[in-house]
């Protein structure tokens, strides 16, 4: 598809849609519902019907659309190769064309600015305001430490403080996402130390700019626009842009080319998501998928000094990006133990606003995951998502459990140190 418009899903391209149901073993919000509105085929009827205009927008309507996760679970299973996902967003798009944003949509399509400085500013005043007043019972924050449905926000963004020693331009630029950058910065640390362990110098831009995921899930196209050219601009002269985000590596590569009809911004979209790579991926790609540390060397005969791990599989990261393998021959080859779950792919609930707009839904599902995780036994959950980190540790707090959820990278750096 060339440009992001339900015109290139004519009538022709919804009737790929056999209504073979193979989509709907594997949709978290079906299997939790048992709704055929909630399945992959009965929102493409839905969005079909409105399109033809055979049936009225309505608030039914609406919540039904919204009632997605975008993992794309049903696409990579679908013998047609239908994009439920797009069409999803392409309603939603048109939703609000015609009724505006809700409340929640607006707070999060206006808070991914095209400067992390400021989305970091907005980000702090609301936390310092009302961050640790308001409850896990109402709905907005996961039971996390101080209630929050994220950890604490760090006093400086990492891009643009002092830990930032990565300013100066190389071939190889890192975009950190929102969630790193605010948060988790031991995952930019431990991410840039394993680079130039693999000879990689990368370069990490002051203040980047939000990927514009959140406002393209809810249909603010316009925005996600806007945070896409920014983020665009600042990695002009790479050859390369490395995320340790599945959601914002999936962004970049995959839906940039999409959401622009302009030739010319379309070609530089698609010139840009070639050069997106998944940190694991780069990494794999430098020391080979044989060996894992400091020149090529294999660190497996650590192995009983590291605890067992299970590993969760970013919806964006396996199946917008392809990358499923990697993290797994690496950790292996970094010394660990893998556990796998029976469902290591199934999507962990939080689907960015998902979380908060259909609470029950999602906390369901991410009780199934929790369940899952459990019955391997590992102590530790290892994943390639800040998001999926933030949302499987709410949970395992609130169920008491005593389980760690860290990044791939950050596993990985703790084995070269151990081996030092």
């Amino acid at each position: 598809m060339d440009s992001f418009s339900l015109s290139a899903y004519s009538k022709e391209e919804y009737s790929l849609c056999v209504k073979c149901g193979k989509c709907r073993p594997v949709c978290p919000v079906f299997d939790e519902l048992k709704e055929e509105g909630a399945s992959p085929r009965g929102k493409i009827t839905l969005i079909q019907a409105l399109l033809e205009q055979t049936l009225k927008p309505s608030g039914r309507t609406k919540q039904l659309v919204s009632e997605c996760l975008l993992c794309s679970a049903c696409v990579a299973v679908c013998p047609n190769g239908v994009r439920t996902d797009v069409l999803i967003i392409e309603a939603r798009r048109n939703m609000t064309m015609g009724k505006g944003l809700d409340l929640i949509e607006k707070g999060l399509t206006r808070a991914g600015f095209t400067s992390t400085g400021i989305s970091f500013k907005l980000a702090s005043v609301v936390e310092k305001i009302a961050g640790a007043r308001i409850l896990s019972e109402s709905g907005i924050f996961y039971r996390l430490p101080a209630n929050r449905i994220i950890p604490k926000i760090k006093s400086r963004s990492f891009s643009g403080s002092k830990w930032n020693i990565h300013k100066g331009k190389t071939k190889t630029g890192f975009f950190l996402g929102c969630l790193i950058d605010f948060i988790y910065h031991d995952v930019a640390k431990d991410a840039a130390e394993l680079l130039g362990t693999a000879g990689i110098m990368p370069f990490i831009p002051e203040n980047q700019a939000c990927c514009g995921l959140p406002a393209l899930s809810i249909g603010d196209i316009d925005n996600a626009k806007k945070q896409a050219r920014a983020v665009m601009s600042f990695f002009d002269d790479t050859d390369s842009v490395v995320t340790a985000c599945g959601s914002c590596g999936s962004m970049l590569k995959n839906y940039y080319p999409l959401i622009f009809d302009e030739p010319s911004e379309h070609k530089k979209a698609v010139s840009f998501s070639h050069k997106v790579k998944d940190i694991t991926e780069m990494l794999a790609d430098e020391s080979g998928s044989e060996s894992f540390g400091p020149g090529g060397k294999d660190l497996s005969n650590i192995t009983n000094s590291l605890p067992v791990v299970t590993y969760h599989d970013p919806c964006h990261l396996k199946r917008g990006m392809s990358i499923s393998e990697r993290p797994r021959e690496l950790l292996k080859k970094a010394g660990y133990t893998l556990s796998e779950m029976s469902e290591p792919d199934r999507c962990c609930g939080l689907g960015g606003a998902f979380n908060i707009k259909h609470r029950s839904i999602s906390s369901a599902i991410t009780r199934r995951k929790m369940h899952d995780i459990k019955s391997t036994g590992a102590s530790i959950v290892a994943t390639g998502c800040p998001g999926c980190m933030a949302n499987i540790a709410g949970m395992a707090i609130e169920q008491g459990l005593d389980i760690k959820v860290v990044h791939t990278v950050n596993l990985l750096a703790l084995a070269l140190q151990t081996a030092k």
